[in-house]
């Protein structure tokens, strides 16, 4: 029984102190992410269930498999972090996950970033970087996007909305936070 209880007090400390890296590492990411043009942390409001709901309801792509198509001189892109985040975290847009996006060069691309996850962090950030990523992803210059979200507080969740004017080309999105876009939090954009 001493032994259980040691592994389990050892188990519990190895945790802590992985998080604890993480954590100083999703820190350090976001002084490098500063950079860019970000919504600020500070910066980001907040919404419940149903007016999450109405923002949904906005996103104007249309949806084929894994891949989103926007059309028209403005479009409206709703990304939610969604619950249940284990095994991995992921991105959802029209209730895809990670998917493709289509955007026409020269619309207004008015994203939505919304964390439903409580308890922890996100971003959303754009960048010509591909994908593999590392543990301590280098997407540097951040085209558009948010630093670390706050996390949900009670039946409230964080929401930034930030513009974005693309020229033709290969994008991708991806979440900051150290090992996430590592674990497939990211997806590509294709602007045409």
């Amino acid at each position: 029984m001493g032994g259980y209880c040691a592994e389990r007090r050892n188990g519990g400390l190895i945790r802590r102190v992985a998080i604890a890296v993480l954590g100083i590492g999703a820190l350090s990411q976001v002084g490098r992410a500063l950079a860019g043009p970000l919504v600020h942390t500070s910066a980001f409001k907040w919404a419940t269930m149903s007016q999450i709901q109405v923002f949904l309801a906005k996103d104007n792509g249309t949806v084929a498999n894994t891949t989103i198509t926007y059309s028209g001189p403005v479009a409206r892109v709703v990304v939610v972090v969604p619950q249940p985040e284990f095994p991995f975290p992921k991105f959802q847009i029209d209730q895809v996950e990670n998917p493709t996006l289509v955007l026409p060069a020269g619309a207004t691309v008015k994203f939505t970033f919304v964390n439903e996850i409580k308890g922890f962090s996100h971003s959303f950030q754009v960048t010509r970087v591909a994908p593999p990523f590392a543990m301590f992803p280098k997407i540097q210059p951040v085209l558009a996007g948010t630093e670390l979200s706050p996390s949900p507080r009670g039946r409230k969740f964080p929401y930034a909305n930030f513009i974005w004017h693309p020229t033709a080309g290969h994008y991708y999105y991806v979440c900051a936070i150290p090992g996430h876009a590592e674990m497939g939090m990211y997806g590509a954009i294709i602007v045409k």
